[in-house]
């Protein structure tokens, strides 16, 4: 659960960088100005005068971020507009959030590869982060600081007023900031391996589309005992009692807390989360609805912190698959991807393949919701689950939730996909690169949405290889969150000769860091280029 929890994120609470000696926070504060500043200059020189052989950038006017994920304004620069930046080591960009520095070079490589007109799809830069781990520890004058580590060192700088968490994971901060001191809970001391709490992880499950609407939290508890100690088991339930008292209703008459579940990690370690977890109190599931189908998530699914970005980038894959395709999806997680298609394509079935088997439990509940829509006609197509239990807990529907924001449509483009057979949904628990040739047998479209470090080369050498060719698959989706990883493999398709890029376009899914989710989509290079081949709007 640890890996599936942690595989991707980008915003590593426990990462320790090494360094000469500590700096100050002036120094600091400096040191990421005049980095900053040489950053600027650079993507100046580089926008000025591209570098030979590389066809020219185009136009400022095309390179423009494009507006669709809800900003009213997306040609207008972004700023992060944080009270925070100076001393918190979650961002690095305060200005100009939609030119990244890595965006200079994503355009220079496909601008080689043939895809000149590179898209950056940007939408808001505050109140956008749906998810957020953060570190508990002792502060000045006996108060708890709970917030991110310094760079370089496990001192924690408080958030509060942080302008890219969603406002609701601001106000659960402040709530167990208070009932820690209510309840006389000690924060974790590294250097002796004491205390009681030592992370918070928070999700905002919103409860309608659109910004500024009210969201309840998902809260863990990271606590520093093992599962089985009943004395520190009766201090955790004891403070999860107070909290959920204390956070059963806002003003506005809302909720503002959705679950409390405890997390168990004894071990001195830097790792956040422990392999132990308990519901204490609230439902088991929460639920996003993310490119026209209902996702469930437990607290220890990964998650795209981004509802936002992740709705776009679901809205473009969507735009790039036939109605009546096969699908496998790998490194599927819950399954958002596939199911996404499944909601709205209506393909003949879908296979999902991910390594680690806690996705399964939340991606059997998220079929049977929208096997459950299809018979209340809400959808456009209908699953039937291999392996699933006549026994299986249905999904609380209490607990829905909508993407906030989301581009995504739920409408099938086919008026006769009502008519089409329901597609099925298998799901494998293994590595994608265990046997790449069974799981994309038959299967038109591949979904690749690897973790930051790339396709395994086991995967990577089956599609360079005219096995995928001889398997029917027609075409890749390729959604990538490490562009250098990217960069190499997809290096190594086009070196291949068996696959012609036909698409790319990057979302901005941390606004605040110099990094970008990229979409590609291929082609075979033998396909006939027919009519249902040719959906992509590039």
């Amino acid at each position: 659960m640890l890996q599936a929890a942690c595989r991707r994120s980008c915003w590593p609470v426990a990462a320790v960088h090494e360094h000469p000696a500590k700096l100050t926070p002036r120094q600091r504060r400096l040191q990421k100005q005049r980095k900053q500043w040489k950053q600027q200059k650079q993507q100046q020189r580089q926008q000025q005068t591209p570098p030979p052989p590389l066809p020219p950038l185009p136009p400022a006017d095309e390179r423009r971020p494009h507006q669709g994920l809800g900003t009213p304004d997306a040609a207008a620069s972004l700023q992060l507009e944080c009270p925070h930046f100076d001393s918190c080591s979650g961002c690095t960009l305060d200005r100009e959030l939609e030119r990244p520095p890595l965006l200079a070079d994503a355009e220079r490589f496909f601008a080689e590869a043939g895809a000149v007109h590179l898209k950056l799809h940007s939408g808001r830069s505050q109140r956008w982060r749906m998810r957020a781990r953060l570190a508990v520890r002792q502060g000045p004058c006996g108060q708890p600081a709970i917030g991110l580590f310094e760079e370089g060192s496990h001192s924690v700088t408080p958030i509060p007023a942080c302008t890219v968490h969603h406002p609701a994971i601001n106000e659960a901060v402040q709530l167990v900031h208070e009932a820690v001191a209510a309840c006389r809970i000690t924060p974790y001391d590294e250097a002796s391996g004491s205390g009681q709490l030592r992370y918070l992880q928070l999700t905002a499950v919103v409860a309608a589309p659109g910004a500024g609407q009210p969201a309840a939290v998902q809260l863990v508890l990271v606590w520093n005992c093992q599962p089985g100690d009943s004395q520190e088991g009766r201090r955790l339930q004891a403070f999860a009692d107070h909290l959920w008292r204390a956070g059963q209703l806002r003003s506005d008459g809302t909720r503002l807390l959705h679950s409390i579940w405890a997390n168990f990690q004894p071990e001195r370690t830097n790792t956040i989360l422990g392999p132990d977890w308990r519901l204490l109190h609230g439902e088991p599931w929460a639920w996003a609805r993310l490119g026209g189908a209902d996702i469930c998530f437990g607290p220890g699914s990964f998650l795209q912190a981004n509802f936002e970005a992740m709705g776009g980038a679901l809205a473009a894959m969507q735009r790039h698959v036939p109605v009546g395709a096969t699908i496998t999806d790998l490194h599927a997680g819950v399954g958002t991807i596939g199911l996404s298609l499944a909601a709205t394509r209506a393909p003949r079935w879908v296979e999902f393949v991910e390594v680690n088997g806690q996705g399964l439990p939340p991606f059997q509940q998220s079929a049977a919701r929208l096997r459950q829509r299809w018979r209340l006609g809400e959808a456009h197509c209908s699953c039937s689950v291999a392996g699933s239990s006549e026994e299986e807990e249905r999904p609380p529907g209490s607990g829905s939730a909508s993407e906030d924001g989301s581009s995504g449509s739920e409408d099938c483009p086919a008026d006769d996909s009502r008519m089409a057979p329901p597609p099925a949904l298998e799901y494998h628990v293994a590595a994608a690169g265990s046997d790449p040739a069974r799981w994309c047998q038959g299967a038109d479209v591949v979904v690749l949405d690897p973790p930051r470090k790339g396709l395994e080369p086991e995967l990577l050498h089956w599609l360079c290889s005219p096995a995928a060719g001889d398997a029917g698959v027609h075409r890749l989706l390729y959604l990538s969150c490490g562009w250098p990883a990217l960069k190499r493999d997809a290096a190594a398709v086009l070196a291949s000769g068996h696959w012609r890029l036909r698409h790319a376009e990057c979302f901005l899914f941390f606004p605040g860091s110099d990094h970008i989710e990229t979409l590609t989509v291929w082609d075979a290079a033998g396909s006939s280029g027919s009519s249902d081949w040719s959906l992509a709007s590039d």
